[in-house]
């Protein structure tokens, strides 16, 4: 059973406060919780690993795919608290105003963001960019190097595109992650990027709380009231969740036919 709290925003409250609070305050609430979605999908792709190799392949590619996709988000929330936090006069009056928990994540993602680092290179060449043909080039030579992987050079199709899957894109441009993960091997790749992606994901949330909290001390006062307390009494637990890549498709959505 979870207990959701549901707090009301006062909406006069909000239009009285400067545009640029007002703003972030919306949009880190808004890069929050697209963070929080994928980190859930991310757990229940990598919740169970299927007997048969053709499951193995599509769940895995599955979840390299789900992985670019947040590194991509991460990259994109981190713009958004450089430019319009950072950079912008917030910065001095909010940074002495975050809790402690807050002001930690902060420093860390900090840390981790500045200079080069794995989330942006991945960013720029394989999650919300596509790479240079240079860069697809060298993916393919690594790729086709590896003699352990020529089993692995298949197509996957069937009737209906949720189960069809070009896995032999996915495996060349794994490799081409790898070179921006100073040439680690698949496994080692996975594991870094994804230690990397958790750490910032839980610290922009933070300092997206921290932030919201700030804003509400400020502009209303000590407390958020709860308007009532509402039971979710069938969520599943976490580690149970699944997302499997094949799914049973109607016969007439084989053929593309759907309802208006």
């Amino acid at each position: 059973m979870i207990q959701v709290y549901r707090i009301p925003v006062p909406k006069e409250g909000l239009r009285k406060m400067p545009k640029d609070e007002r703003v972030l305050f919306l949009l880190l609430g808004y890069a929050a919780n697209q963070l929080s979605m994928l980190q859930k999908l991310l757990n229940f792709a990598t919740n169970r690993t299927p007997d048969a190799e053709i499951e193995q392949h599509a769940t895995g590619a599955q979840t390299q795919m789900l992985l670019r996709l947040m590194v991509g988000a991460l990259n994109e929330a981190w713009e958004l608290v450089t430019t319009r936090f950072i950079q912008n006069a917030l910065a001095k009056d909010y940074v002495g105003r975050l809790d402690p928990v807050g002001q930690q994540a902060f420093d860390a993602l900090k840390r981790q963001f500045g200079g080069s680092n794995l989330l942006n290179a991945v960013r720029n060449n394989y999650a919300f960019h596509y790479p240079k043909s240079d860069e697809a080039e060298a993916a393919f030579e690594a790729a086709f190097n590896d003699g352990e992987l020529d089993d692995y050079w298949n197509l996957y199709f069937s009737q209906h595109g949720f189960n069809s899957l070009f896995f032999l894109s996915d495996l060349i441009f794994v490799h081409g992650i790898g070179k921006k993960a100073a040439g680690f091997d698949l496994e080692q790749t996975q594991r870094k990027l994804m230690g990397e992606v958790s750490a910032a994901s839980t610290n922009l949330i933070e300092f997206a709380k921290a932030f919201v909290a700030a804003v509400w001390l400020k502009h209303f006062g000590a407390e958020m009231v709860a308007k009532d307390i509402v039971t979710v009494s069938d969520a599943p637990d976490v580690d149970e969740v699944w997302l499997p890549f094949f799914v049973e498709v109607s016969p007439g959505e084989q053929r593309g036919d759907r309802d208006a």
